[in-house]
């Protein structure tokens, strides 16, 4: 009766008491307008916070908030709570008790209510699961980038930064990490543990974050710094490595000092490392999680592999400057936070790494990603509109990831280094713990340039794509014809260093440089000759003509054959593993079964002599061997762990070869399965094992069980392994099969993306779309966007993204 009597009221007052305010203020999710509208009355905001957690993920979570703030004038405001009225919510506004009206995901406090000045909002309520990630002995919150109002009432965007306070009653056992500090733990009459943590600094709604369960603690120090890493993690040789991840985590803080001039702004910086995390990271000021996929590596780990969690590091640590001391005030310049963390990153881990060439570091971890997304005909602008934070976790992508850095170091290079430092600094001194626009940059760094910044900015990082640039090569000159792929007619102003054959030699310049198909395979036969000695140019060539490949103008074949002979010359051990990678996509996406490439990487994984390498070429050789003599090969493999080839496999490379071998030896699925769950000591592990493997089952009508559990949310819990099992129920070597998947999974995206994080959709979708490029598939893909042309603008384009390959046609290089 009473969820009835607040639908009741919440149409009264939609109908009686808005008329002075904008409809959109009241709609569902956290509306611009409602943002705008909220900042211009609140200040001196305040949460104190109470969580009552059970030792049984079942059982509800008791909580409490006590918001505290100031307004500058008597009107109504709207706390956001995507939750549902019931007989546990209790409301007190000022000391007086009142009704709750929650309508459209907000709870309403009329202005009767409220005075001008200090008020308090002090509300009961049963805490919603959806952001809790609640495991049988973990749960940690993830509420970027508006999931703080999935689990507590708030204000719930990026500019009404707040101070919070934090207390915990957990089961006797567990520990907790928060944004602040532990402050005490007291015992409490029921054996429960009361934590209190220290009050933060200002912080936007969805950095705030805390982690509670069965934990592990291990501790490092640097001088003054001390790091708590908090983990789940069994094996003693993964924990071994602890040291290092610490040892980066000090050297990213020192490096950021320094550049910035600004010390550490917040109280303390440790970690949690999760099974399982949706994300390599998540930027949790004082409580920074990291996926133990990304930080725990594999034995054997390459190269790139080191690379990337040092990266990862670097660029998490980065956000505590730009994205948690100065953060956006909306979620359309997102964006900067990303492009922060990832340029410095790159200059975080370079001298780090002295023995890596490091602009064919950046080039090979930015310009194929961007590239993967820009080319495509779902490609958006770095800065994209949106009207609101329901539809913000889709503006994440490449694009912000890896395009924006690219730009970022354009920038930097047009205004040089000093004045961009001095810039930053001055950025980072006027926003102190509060909000800035990628234009507020804009303008501190134009006034330290004599470059037109605003008009470059218009187009690097207002318009979506990437330009077509053909050379025109006349006597000792080349000319650039440079074409706008979505016909606006604009032009990408950038240096582009090129010679007689080869364009964009340095790797700087970003577009698609088109070449013909002789031109093409010239450029291979220097590379396989050893004529091109620069490693960034080889580099670079080698991206552009994938890219070519990609875009139509060379066939799969004839990139494929250039990279095998390249790949077997091929020193520097980045541009290897982007050979690798990139042999791997053409063979699994438009080749399939192709035995000359198993045959090539086979001979190479045998006369390999460094571990390193081998294991690369193991891994890629597992993904696209088919023949029934490399299947038997890749048995043994696995029956070795490794050694029939001279490697040790981890438990990860382990579990994905019992996988691939299922697909391959359905006779012996019995076996692999029991056999590999013997295998394993983590029972993290065990459980992401059990979950994935009967999606590479022979027996449809399991592939189909797992396809449907997906209907339901509760078995979508855990992302990455929710990603893996789709993407194996779509395996290339099952594509004709698992075809009746696309269009029933296609319609299930928008509730993926209201239930899911952030990168979900575009996961799904890759994990769905990566290896169909049959014309039925094009057909559903079309149909659907057809069928469904009312769907959020937003996830088209993440459809056109992930099936943009089965698009790809044939192109004449003259014809045009």
């Amino acid at each position: 009766m009473k969820k009835f009597l607040s639908v009741i009221l919440a149409v009264l007052f939609m109908a009686t008491g808005c008329n002075s305010l904008p409809e959109s203020i009241f709609s569902a999710g956290v509306s611009k307008e409602l943002a705008v509208y909220r900042k211009s009355l609140i200040k001196n905001l305040e949460y104190k916070l109470r969580f009552d957690i059970p030792a049984d993920k079942d059982v509800n979570i008791s909580a409490r908030t006590e918001i505290s703030f100031t307004l500058n004038k008597r009107e109504k405001i709207l706390l956001d709570f995507k939750a549902e009225p019931d007989e546990n919510l209790s409301l007190k506004v000022n000391d007086i008790g009142i009704d709750p009206v929650i309508t459209n995901e907000h709870l309403i406090i009329d202005a009767d209510y409220l005075k001008k000045g200090e008020n308090t909002i002090v509300i009961e309520f049963i805490a919603p699961d959806l952001s809790l990630n609640r495991r049988d002995n973990l749960l940690y919150t993830l509420l970027v980038p508006d999931r703080a109002r999935t689990l507590f009432p708030c204000f719930d965007q990026p500019d009404l930064k707040a101070h919070y306070s934090l207390t915990l009653s957990l089961p006797k056992g567990w520990k907790a990490l928060a944004n602040g500090s532990l402050q005490r733990v007291d015992t409490l009459n029921n054996g429960m543990l009361l934590l209190d943590f220290n009050r933060t600094d200002p912080l936007p709604t969805y950095l705030f974050s805390f982690v509670a369960g069965e934990l592990s603690v291990v501790t490092a120090k640097s001088g003054d710094r001390v790091i708590n890493g908090y983990h789940q993690e069994s094996d003693s040789l993964k924990l071994k490595q602890w040291k290092e991840i610490a040892d980066q985590i000090f050297y990213s803080l020192d490096w950021l000092e320094e550049f910035t001039a600004i010390k550490y702004p917040f109280e303390k910086y440790d970690i949690a490392i999760i099974p399982g995390f949706q994300y390599g990271g998540m930027e949790h000021t004082g409580a920074t999680l990291y996926s133990d996929r990304t930080m725990f590596l594999e034995k054997g780990a390459t190269i790139n592999e080191h690379l990337d969690r040092a990266k990862l590091i670097a660029h998490e640590t980065a956000h505590m400057w730009f994205g948690d001391y100065v953060t956006m005030p909306w979620f359309d310049d997102v964006w900067t936070k990303e492009v922060f963390a990832n340029w410095f990153a790159s200059q975080i881990v370079s001298p780090q790494f002295p023995e890596i060439d490091h602009q064919v570091n950046f080039v090979n971890a930015y310009y194929p990603s961007s590239y993967s997304e820009d080319r495509t005909s779902g490609s958006n602008a770095i800065q994209q509109y949106l009207d609101n934070l329901n539809n913000a976790g889709l503006v994440y992508g490449s694009i912000i990831y890896n395009k924006a850095p690219i730009v970022m170091e354009k920038l930097v290079r047009k205004i040089g280094y000093e004045p961009f430092r001095e810039g930053i600094r001055e950025y980072l001194k006027k926003y102190a713990y509060s909000n800035a626009s990628w234009d507020n940059l804009i303008e501190i760094l134009d006034k330290l340039s004599q470059e037109d910044l605003k008009s470059w900015s218009r187009v690097w990082v207002g318009e979506r794509g990437r330009p077509v640039i053909r050379a025109i090569r006349e006597k000792d000159s080349i000319t650039y014809l440079q074409s706008d792929p979505f016909e606006r007619g604009i032009t990408w102003l950038q240096d582009i260093k090129s010679d007689s054959l080869l364009v964009n030699t340095d790797g700087m310049g970003y577009g698609l440089f088109v070449v013909s198909k002789e031109d093409a395979a010239a450029i291979f036969r220097l590379i396989s000759e050893g004529q091109i000695t620069s490693d960034i140019t080889r580099l670079s060539q080698i991206i552009n003509l994938y890219e070519n490949m990609e875009e139509g103008y060379i066939s799969p074949d004839l990139f494929l054959d250039g990279a095998l002979t390249s790949l077997a010359i091929e020193k520097n051990n980045l541009i290897f593993s982007r050979l690798l990678n990139y042999i791997s996509m053409t063979v699994k996406r438009y080749i399939v079964r192709d035995k000359k490439t198993e045959d090539v990487l086979w001979a190479m994984v045998l006369n390999e002599d460094s571990v390193q390498r081998k294991m690369q070429l193991y891994r890629v050789f597992a993904d696209i061997a088919s023949s029934p003599e490399k299947t038997e090969n890749l048995y043994r493999i696995w029956e070795t762990s490794g050694k029939y080839i001279g490697i040790s496999l981890g438990e990860r490379d382990m579990m994905k070869l019992s996988y691939e071998l299922n697909l391959r030896l359905p006779e012996k699925a019995n076996e692999i399965y029991n056999r590999q769950l013997g295998f394993m000591k983590s029972e993290q592990r065990r459980e992401e094992f059990k979950y994935i493997f009967p999606s590479t089952s022979a027996d449809k009508s399991i592939r189909d069980s797992v396809f449907n559990s997906f209907n339901n949310e509760l078995n979508r819990g855990i992302e990455p392994w929710t990603a893996s099992a789709l993407e194996y129920l779509n395996h290339n070597l099952r594509s004709a099969e698992s075809i009746e998947y696309i269009e029933p999974a296609l319609e299930l995206l928008g509730e993926i993306q209201s239930t899911g994080d952030i990168f979900f959709p575009a996961n799904w979708l890759k994990a769905l779309l990566g290896y169909h490029n049959s014309t039925h598939a094009r057909e559903i893909i079309e149909t659907f966007l057809i069928k469904n042309s009312d769907l959020n603008p937003l996830l088209i384009s993440k459809i056109k993204q992930q099936s943009h390959h089965m698009f790809r046609y044939e192109k004449d290089f003259r014809s045009e």
